[in-house]
């Protein structure tokens, strides 16, 4: 069924070619004019009001589907366009999934999608950890120490074997036997290491010398070089208590028979030394770990 604009326009009192924003304010004058509330008193008027705005709303309804069809109107250019902007969103949706399977992030000038952007990172990290992680047997290796700047790293621990044919050491042996016979120092400067109070000095890796203290007691045999001291700090069974004493030091446990240094003691019978025994956890300066006289 054709559609009479003309009549439309002649309703609006509208001339062709008028834009959008004028047929709103023709209409919306129009409207207010045509308000029953404006003529209440007077049955006539009334009536012929509320015609009036019947045939007004319907002029104004058809002439705006056209323009929200069309973009304009029907009796005007196509240039009189309005503020109004009405979009076809028929086929945004479709759009939309188009562009969300074609989505692609672009790195180094290359199509990557999003998944591999994420994982990339993760991947550097778990190949860093597993090299990591296989390398790390090597860290403890210190057999191929350089002493030419210095003769061990505080870093370096090592413990002290327990059970040894020779409990001791003299001048001329190496740090690891040192370390073997006496244990890790309790520090080091330079080519000195440090048991309490103790102190063994080295040069190029080997003992040249030592000096000895009786609360630390060094586990020694020999003289120290161009010095008439004996260096032979031990004890031997058959030794009275007052060379214990000197050698040893004083016990933190003292009986008539028995002399304890912690996890070490020493036994007398008739105030000589009968029985020993020597605990790597605070070693006694001894010929052997474990002696009795029988």
């Amino acid at each position: 069924m054709s559609v009479n604009y003309r009549r439309c326009y002649e309703v609006l009192q509208l001339d062709a070619g008028a834009s959008w924003e004028e047929l709103r304010q023709q209409y919306k004058h129009l409207a207010q004019h045509c308000h029953p509330d404006r003529h209440q008193g007077d049955a006539d008027a009334l009536k012929a009001a509320e015609a009036a705005l019947r045939e007004l709303n319907t002029a104004y309804k058809i002439l705006a589907d056209y323009h929200k069809r069309h973009k304009r109107l029907p009796l005007g250019s196509a240039s009189s366009r309005s503020d109004w902007q009405f979009q076809d969103t028929s086929k945004l949706r479709e759009r939309e999934e188009q562009l969300r399977v074609e989505r692609r992030w672009s790195f180094l000038d290359l199509p990557v999608s999003r998944w591999m952007v994420i994982a990339f990172p993760g991947g550097v990290v778990l190949l860093v950890t597993m090299f990591l992680f296989s390398h790390s047997d090597n860290d403890g290796d210190v057999e191929a120490m350089d002493f030419s700047h210095e003769l061990a790293p505080s870093s370096m621990r090592r413990k002290r074997a327990a059970h040894k044919e020779q409990p001791f050491f003299s001048y001329g042996d190496s740090w690891k036997k040192v370390v073997d016979v006496q244990g890790e120092p309790t520090a080091i400067s330079g080519n000195t290491w440090f048991y309490g109070k103790s102190r063994i000095f080295f040069e190029d890796g080997h003992v040249v010398g030592w000096e000895h203290d009786k609360r630390n007691p060094l586990l020694v045999r020999g003289k120290v070089p161009g010095s008439d001291k004996d260096g032979d700090h031990l004890i031997h069974l058959g030794d009275i208590k007052k060379k214990v004493l000197k050698i040893q030091g004083k016990p933190l446990i003292m009986s008539e028979r028995r002399w304890e240094y912690g996890p070490s003691f020493v036994e007398f019978r008739d105030g000589k030394v009968v029985r020993w025994h020597s605990s790597v956890l605070r070693p006694l300066a001894v010929a052997q770990p474990d002696a009795r006289k029988d």
